[in-house]
C-alpha cells in the first residue's frame, strides 16, 4: 500500500508523535533499510547501545517497535514509513530478517484463524436443522428481551433523577460529587444504556469545568435533551421508523453493518471534505466527511480504534473516489458504511480540477433554516456538518466570528476550537468556503477551500 506523507501522518496518535516521527525520518538515522511488496523494516539510533528493530505490515498498515514507547504507532514506526514514502529507492528489496519474518508469519496465522472462525461459524449456521434454527432465534429473542428489560430500568432510574434534579433545583448539581455522577454513568453502563450514559458523562463535566460562566443554560439544554430522549423511548413506537432509530441509537443500541448493507445502496463518486480524530477513554474515533458528486447527499464514515490498535489509513482531503455507500436508518441519514472499503480498493485522485456543486455551498441564513428543519425531523442531533459559502473570518476583542462579506451574518466560531490563526493564515482575511459543524450556538470549522484546494484543518 503506498501512502502520502499527509496520510502517512494521519496514523500518528497525536500530535507530538506526528512531530516527533517527522523529525526522525531523516535518512542518516537508519541503517539496514529492507522492504518487500508487502513489509518493511529498518534500524534506527536510539538513545542506547542497540538500534531500535522498527517493522511495518504494509497490509494494513500495522507496526512493530523495540523502543519502550506505549503510543502505536510509535514515532520510529511513523518515521520508516515516512523515509519510504521520500526515498523507497533507500529499502533493498530483500528477504525478511528472522524477527520481522517472525512478526510477519504470527500475524498471518492470526489472520486465518480469524478467517477460519468466520467460516465455521457460517458453516455452522447453514447446517442447523429447522428445529436448532427454531430453538437459536428463541434463544435470540429471550436476550433481546433481557436488554429491554434492563434498558428500561436504566430509562426508569434517569426518569427519577431528572425529577429529583426538578425539584431541587439546577444549582444543587454543583453539590454532587464527582463519584456521584460516574456511578450513576455506570449504572447506565450496566443496563447497556450506554448512550445515556454518555450524556450523564457529559453533563459532568459541564458542571465540574470552573471555566463555564453559562454552565447552568447549557446543562438546562442538556437536561431538556435528555427529559424528550427517555419519554420518546417510552412512546417508541408511536413514532415514525426512522425516528425510532435514531432514539434507539441515542440509548445505546446498534445494528449491524451487514444489515445496514440491506438497505438502499448509493454509488457515487465520494469527495472528502474533511476527517478529524476524538479519543475518549480508550477508544478512539475518525469521523471522515464525504460529499457525493451525483447524489449531492453527505456522509459521515466513522473508524474506530480501541486501545493501542491503529486506525485504518485516512482519506486525504481534497481526494474522491469510487464507492458504493449505505446510510444508517435515521429521520436525517448521515453515517454510511460501505460495502468495500473506498481507502483501499479505489485509487486516489486529484481533485484540483473538481468544482463541488452549488447546491452543497449554503449562505449562513440558509444554514440556520436548515438546521431548525433537521432539528424539527430528529431533535436529538447534537451538531450537523454544513459547507459556508464565500464567508470570512474575522477576530475582534479576542472574539472569533465567521461572517458574510456584506457583515449582515455572522455565525460565532467554537471557542475551544484549536486552530483559530490557521485558519486566518490560510483565508488571509478573504472570503472562502470554509466547511464545518454548526451546534446552534457555534461553528466549528474543520477544512477551507481556497484557490482549487482543500485544507484540512484537524488532526
Amino acid at each position: 500500500m503506498s501512502l502520502s506523507t499527509e496520510q502517512i501522518l494521519a496514523l500518528a496518535p497525536d500530535s507530538s508523535s506526528a512531530k516527533a516521527g517527522s523529525e526522525l525520518a531523516k535518512v542518516t538515522s537508519w541503517s539496514e533499510l529492507g522492504c518487500t511488496p508487502s513489509a518493511l523494516w529498518g534500524f534506527c539510533k536510539g538513545s542506547g547501545k542497540n538500534p531500535y528493530k522498527t517493522q511495518i505490515d504494509l497490509s494494513e498498515p500495522a507496526f512493530k517497535c523495540s523502543c519502550p514507547s506505549r503510543k502505536f504507532p510509535c514515532k520510529h514506526g511513523l518515521a520508516l514509513y515516512l523515509v519510504y514514502a521520500e526515498n523507497a529507492a533507500l529499502f533493498d528489496p530483500a528477504t525478511p530478517p528472522d524477527w520481522v519474518e517472525t512478526w510477519l508469519d504470527s500475524r498471518q496465522q492470526r489472520a486465518e484463524k480469524r478467517h477460519e472462525t468466520q467460516e465455521a461459524k457460517q458453516e455452522a449456521l447453514l447446517s442447523l436443522t429447522p428445529e436448532e434454527r427454531a430453538k437459536k432465534d428463541k434463544s435470540q429473542q429471550k436476550r433481546q428481551e433481557k436488554r429491554e428489560s434492563l434498558v428500561n430500568g436504566g430509562v426508569e432510574l434517569i426518569e427519577l433523577w431528572l425529577n429529583d434534579i426538578a425539584r431541587e433545583g439546577i444549582n444543587t448539581l454543583k453539590n454532587k460529587p464527582l463519584k456521584e455522577w460516574n456511578e450513576l454513568a455506570a449504572r447506565m453502563v450496566d443496563a447497556q444504556a450506554t448512550g445515556l450514559g454518555a450524556r450523564i458523562k457529559k453533563m459532568s463535566s459541564l458542571v465540574h469545568d470552573t471555566n463555564k460562566n453559562d454552565w447552568e443554560m447549557q446543562i438546562a439544554t442538556e437536561l431538556a435533551k435528555l427529559s424528550l430522549l427517555t419519554q420518546s423511548y417510552r412512546t417508541i413506537q408511536n413514532l415514525d421508523i426512522d425516528l425510532q432509530a435514531d432514539i434507539r441509537s441515542e440509548i445505546g443500541w446498534t445494528i449491524q453493518q451487514e444489515d445496514v448493507c440491506k438497505g438502499e445502496a448509493i454509488l457515487d463518486q465520494w469527495y472528502v471534505l474533511a476527517h478529524y480524530k476524538q479519543q475518549e477513554d480508550k477508544l478512539t474515533t475518525r469521523y471522515t466527511y464525504l460529499y457525493g458528486q451525483k447524489t449531492n447527499r453527505l456522509g459521515l464514515l466513522l473508524h474506530f480504534a480501541a486501545g493501542n490498535q491503529p486506525l485504518p489509513v485516512a482519506m486525504t482531503v481534497g481526494s474522491y473516489r469510487q464507492g458504493t455507500a449505505y446510510f444508517y436508518p435515521s429521520a436525517t441519514p448521515l453515517r454510511v458504511v460501505f460495502n468495500t472499503d473506498p481507502d483501499v480498493d479505489n485509487p486516489i485522485e486529484s481533485s484540483n480540477s473538481l468544482e463541488l456543486s452549488s447546491t452543497i455551498k449554503q449562505d449562513i441564513p440558509i444554514i440556520l433554516d436548515s438546521y431548525a428543519n433537521i432539528l424539527a425531523k430528529n431533535p436529538f442531533i447534537d451538531e450537523y456538518p454544513f459547507l459556508l459559502r464565500y464567508v470570512m473570518v474575522v477576530s475582534h476583542a479576542n472574539k472569533w466570528m465567521i461572517v458574510s462579506p456584506d457583515g449582515v451574518y455572522a455565525l460565532r466560531m467554537t471557542p475551544t476550537f484549536k486552530n483559530k490563526w490557521m485558519l486566518l493564515g490560510i483565508t488571509g482575511g478573504q472570503p472562502v468556503d470554509i466547511f464545518g459543524l454548526w451546534n446552534g450556538e457555534s461553528f466549528t470549522p474543520l477544512s477551507v477551500q481556497t484557490h482549487g484546494s482543500n485544507y484540512n484543518l484537524e488532526g
